[in-house]
């Protein structure tokens, strides 16, 4: 369970900054809040029920209530962010103003990244709030009518800067083919841990705590792609990662990410991707 908002509090933000090895020991669910995270520095691998995806600095990562989550290093960089939790009840206004499909839109995955302008923008915002909320909490006082809503007013215009101008990253995602159960939550954080070895189908078996024969079901199901081949689009999302954020060689990558071959990645890479990943990583740069 994740840990819930202060006693007396629907409201708070924090600037987290943890090492590049930190990862959450279990799969967390809130009860009472929302949470917004503001990736500033470092590279995190999400998983829950529906989906996998990975943050990079400048995503902002939107977890709603009830729902299950895991964050594991996809880095060795160090993690930065800010952290905004809120409570149903602090965003009422924002939902009988606005509706609740807004809410709901920026609480659906994948995350949400921006353009450069907008990004500098939306961090922006969220280092005011911060401000804000640190300049009350250093009074030892409850927050009085006008500082909440000051308070709520900027959240409030986070939130709708998030919902209107926030763009989904679907190329690092993965969507489950149905809700994950906890042991097939279970062998997917463990693959994303040890990606980077040879894994086998019957130490990935024995964590779930199912047979192989009944795992390989069970995953193909959930996952609606076979073992070899998940393990396999897991590798290239890291491949993709690299091949963007460094200017590593496709054979070092290759390797970095657990293929034992180069050619074998490239040939895996073009039937996913419908390109090579010396095309994928000019395409990509091109954009910017």
């Amino acid at each position: 369970m994740a840990l819930p908002l202060p006693q007396g509090k629907n409201f708070i933000i924090t600037h987290r900054k943890l090492s590049g090895n930190f990862e959450m020991p279990s799969m967390e669910v809130a009860s009472d809040h929302y949470a917004l995270g503001f990736i500033i520095h470092g590279d995190r691998k999400v998983i829950t029920p529906t989906m996998s995806y990975v943050l990079h600095a400048g995503y902002v990562n939107a977890i709603a209530p009830f729902l299950y989550h895991r964050t594991i290093p996809a880095s060795t960089d160090y993690y930065e962010s800010y952290l905004i939790k809120f409570s149903p009840e602090f965003v009422s206004d924002f939902n009988t103003a606005f509706g609740s499909k807004i809410l709901d839109s920026i609480f659906k995955h994948p995350p949400k990244h921006f353009s450069e302008e907008d990004e500098k923008k939306i961090f922006g915002l969220a280092e005011i709030l911060l401000e804000m909320y640190d300049a009350q909490e250093a009074t030892g006082l409850p927050a009085d009518a006008a500082t909440l809503f000051k308070l709520k007013n900027l959240l409030y215009t986070i939130l709708s800067f998030i919902a209107d101008r926030g763009i989904d990253d679907t190329e690092k995602s993965i969507v489950h083919t149905s809700p994950l159960s906890e042991p097939i939550m279970e062998a997917v954080y463990y693959m994303e841990k040890n990606y980077k070895k040879p894994i086998k189908i019957e130490e990935v078996a024995a964590v779930s705590g199912y047979s192989v024969s009944y795992f390989s079901r069970i995953f193909n199901a959930q996952l609606g792609h076979p073992f070899s081949e998940y393990l396999c689009i897991t590798r290239l999302k890291h491949v993709q990662n690299l091949l963007l954020t460094t200017d590593m060689s496709v054979t070092d990558i290759s390797l970095e990410c657990g293929f034992s071959y180069p050619g074998n990645m490239t040939a895996c890479f073009k039937k996913e991707f419908a390109m090579t990943p010396l095309q994928f990583r000019k395409r990509q740069r091109t954009k910017k």
